[in-house]
């Protein structure tokens, strides 16, 4: 870094001598005493023997305030475009899983089909026998509640057509596969996933703030718990919010959103407590289902007062009852 030239010091503008200590400015490639920038000796030995390849550079005072800034916002960048990459790989790999799934799912399907087929061309069967397998092809999310697991939902649809196609002869009727998106199980199975935490109380009484109803479902869990239970929960991440706008006569329900499956499991089994509760008798806990789950519900309902009224005109026992998302006959249940 020494010259002879008759360059000046970019600092106190002196001429720059062979036997003094210059050293030279990264950026701006301007020269300088090395007292003039405050650079100690050892530095200035250290920063002297490095060669061009070493990667060490040395910036002057006045281009450090202006690149150190420069520098830092580098830093940052490399950080983000780490984390994107990142990001963008976990993605990846998750529309990986998403596409194998939906590809399972199509292999899946086609087998059922063909099997239906099968039984609708060489086997005959009952006709409610029938009807209970169409409603488990072309209803695949309804019949089996809160199921998770795709695996075990189409085990249990191929373990069905195995039973219809040992059957002896009967009436012949016809099943079809309704418009069954795969795309629309995958969403459905999540969306079960993320509502399973969650519980759904109806005919709780409107209050005047969010600390009230705190206090108000925090009574109806400890009755059914048997043991106090405090709403905010920080060890279970409990909360709680009223189900759409406030309308004059009318009572909102409540979701209770918690954290632990197991827990509400547990609360949902334990709920018939309140049906003997004088306080809270009028309180229905129910789970939170899906907009195709509440849908099948209803149309349960409806097809078990048709059933009712006409055994009833029938002069026979109106005994038709639902149980696990399904039409049962109570003579058949407690036999």
């Amino acid at each position: 870094m020494d010259t002879d030239s008759a360059e000046t010091c970019g600092k106190c503008d002196k001429t720059l001598k062979s036997e003094h200590k210059v050293i030279s400015c990264f950026t701006c490639k301007q020269f300088f005493h090395s007292q003039c920038q405050g650079v100690s000796d050892a530095k200035y030995e250290f920063i002297s023997n490095q060669d061009d390849n070493s990667g060490i550079v040395w910036f002057c005072k006045a281009c450090k305030r202006t690149t150190s800034g420069m520098f830092q916002h580098i830093a940052n960048l490399e950080i983000r475009l780490s984390t994107i990459e990142t990001e963008r790989q976990k993605e990846k790999h998750e529309m990986s899983v998403l596409q194998n799934l939906v590809n399972a799912l199509n292999k899946r399907l086609i087998s059922l089909e063909e099997s239906v087929g099968h039984i609708q061309e060489n086997e005959e069967s009952n006709g409610e026998q029938l009807d209970t397998i169409k409603d488990a092809v072309t209803c695949m999310l309804r019949e089996v509640p809160q199921t998770t697991c795709i695996e075990a939902r189409f085990e249990s649809i191929e373990h069905s057509l195995k039973q219809v196609s040992s059957l002896p002869s009967m009436e012949s009727r016809s099943i079809s596969l309704e418009n069954i998106s795969t795309i629309e199980v995958a969403n459905e199975l999540d969306d079960r996933q993320q509502r399973k935490g969650n519980l759904i109380l109806h005919n709780v009484p409107e209050t005047e703030s969010q600390g009230e109803d705190e206090v108000i479902v925090s009574s109806i869990l400890t009755h059914i718990l048997g043991k106090e239970f405090h709403i905010p929960n920080e060890d279970e991440r409990v909360r709680i919010y009223r189900l759409g706008r406030r309308v004059t006569g009318r009572t909102r329900s409540i979701k209770c959103h918690l954290k632990s499956e197991d827990l509400c499991e547990q609360i949902s089994i334990q709920s018939r407590k309140l049906t003997q509760s004088h306080q809270f008798c009028q309180v229905v806990l129910q789970p939170d289902l899906t907009f195709r789950q509440r849908t099948h519900i209803k149309q349960l309902v409806k097809e078990k007062k048709r059933r009712n009224s006409l055994a009833r005109d029938n002069n026979d026992e109106a005994d038709w009852i639902i149980r696990d998302s399904k039409l049962y006959r109570k003579r058949d249940i407690y036999v």
